[in-house]
């Protein structure tokens, strides 16, 4: 008997860009309040390591009602919260990072992102980039990564270019579900996922789309895809598939495309919204400065248990290697 193929899925993270307002359907501009609170607590964390403030520490009645909203929009919402009204200006470089790590620990917990054990990434063009995309000034297309949540929280803009893009996965979805449900099923396989420091393949494929407990989410990062350079190896229908949920990706009317400004924080759930950035352009007086947090949620939305698989080998990983320059 053949089964039936993948229909639309419900839900309020399934978004098109122009319907939600763009950038504007995310964003909570922060209240005297709110921001009287957190200052009060960057103040009183002064001194710490940032990774080492828990979220006790970085607590108070407005800061706490803030970032439970913000978790209801990210598990249960659109999938992707702006917070806005930080003045950049106001904190420096260890305040920032202070004041970042306190209000992520309302969300999730936060792992080092990769050799240097860094905790919060500083997302910036560096001369010798290591092969990272967030050391890099090149564009990056809709992908998601391999932690529940993400972040950014952008200091210093470059003067041109650098534009954030969130695509809903559930949308692309839901899309494809009308347009060619076949191809929907070919991503609900999924295919073969490796990293370059696992001494075994995985055994088991990671399917660009799942569904558990009636909740659907997505992953669409290519890089650890196995034969991803060789992409002949591929099912002709893994092929077609991944190139239409790549224009879907680029249509107009399902993005939502923006400038994070100073002093705006952006946090998404990285299995229901795609990210992306456009090139940007340093000057020698003005050079693009994003922060940056992987947040696990406990007791977040169902994740693949293949998924989950990845994601602890490679917390596990970056918790081991010798801390690079």
């Amino acid at each position: 008997m053949t089964a039936p193929l993948p229909a639309p899925v419900d839900d309020p993270a399934a978004w098109l860009g122009p319907e939600i307002g763009g950038r504007e359907g995310f964003t909570h501009r922060l209240s005297a309040g709110q921001l009287a609170a957190i200052d009060a607590l960057v103040e009183k964390t002064r001194g710490r390591a940032p990774h080492e403030i828990a979220r006790a520490e970085f607590s108070s009645p407005e800061v706490d009602a803030l970032m439970a909203a913000a978790r209801r929009q990210l598990m249960h919402g659109a999938g992707a919260v702006i917070l806005s009204g930080i003045d950049a200006d106001r904190y420096d470089l260890a305040a920032h990072e202070r004041l970042y790590w306190g209000l992520g620990t309302h969300i999730g917990t936060g792992v080092e992102q990769s050799a240097r054990r860094d905790f919060i990434a500083h997302v910036q063009k560096e001369e010798n980039g290591a092969g990272r995309g967030y050391t890099t000034d090149m564009e990056l297309r809709s992908h998601t990564d391999f932690h529940e949540v993400l972040s950014l929280y952008s200091l210093r803009t470059a003067p041109s270019g650098g534009e954030s893009g969130a695509v809903s996965a559930l949308a692309i979805h839901n899309i494809m579900a009308q347009e060619r449900p076949d191809l929907l099923a070919a991503l609900y396989e999924g295919y073969y996922m490796d990293w370059p420091q696992r001494a075994e393949l995985l055994d088991e494929k990671l399917p660009f789309f799942w569904t558990i407990d009636g909740k659907t989410s997505g992953f669409n990062n290519r890089v650890f895809m196995r034969d991803a350079r060789a992409p002949e190896k591929l099912p002709e229908s893994l092929r077609a598939a991944l190139s239409l949920y790549d224009e879907i990706a680029l249509r107009p009317e399902v993005r939502a495309d923006f400038l994070l400004q100073p002093g705006e924080m952006f946090f998404w759930h990285n299995f229901l919204v795609l990210h992306s950035r456009q090139q940007f352009n340093d000057a020698p007086d003005r050079k693009r400065l994003l922060l940056r947090l992987w947040l696990n949620v406990p007791g977040g939305r169902p994740i693949h248990p293949a998924m989950a698989r990845l994601t602890s080998e490679i917390d596990e990983f970056h918790g081991r290697v010798p801390k690079a320059a």
